[in-house]
């Protein structure tokens, strides 16, 4: 049977792997390249912890056919769906921040 308790660690870890992410987002926008990388690490390291127990659901899914999925794991799961995106722009708008202050620093070493 699945736990509740289960299916709310997934919300829990995957609620804070978007926190994250998206403070990461703030962090590199405001120039904090190296913060803002240490949050995206630790957004996935949340990010895997939700993955294990939605792994470990579905594996009772997958060896008791007879469970009965509910709406509180469609909600778990689509929290944890939120947080693999934002996790995976925030990758993308730090490397994009970091190369506009590599650019900045360049420009004014030519200036």
């Amino acid at each position: 049977m699945i736990s509740e308790t289960d299916v709310m660690q997934i919300i829990v870890y995957a609620g804070n792997a978007k926190s994250l992410a998206m403070n990461a987002i703030k962090e590199a926008k405001s120039g904090e390249i190296s913060g803002a990388k240490k949050m995206l690490e630790e957004s996935k390291s949340n990010l895997k912890i939700a993955h294990q127990y939605h792994t470990d659901i579905l594996q009772t899914f997958a060896n008791n056919p007879e469970e009965v999925a509910n709406m509180f794991l469609t909600h778990a799961q689509d929290h944890m769906m939120a947080a693999i995106t934002a996790t995976d722009f925030a990758k993308e708008f730090i490397d994009l921040h970091e190369a506009m202050q590599e650019m900045r620093i360049l420009i004014k070493q030519n200036a």
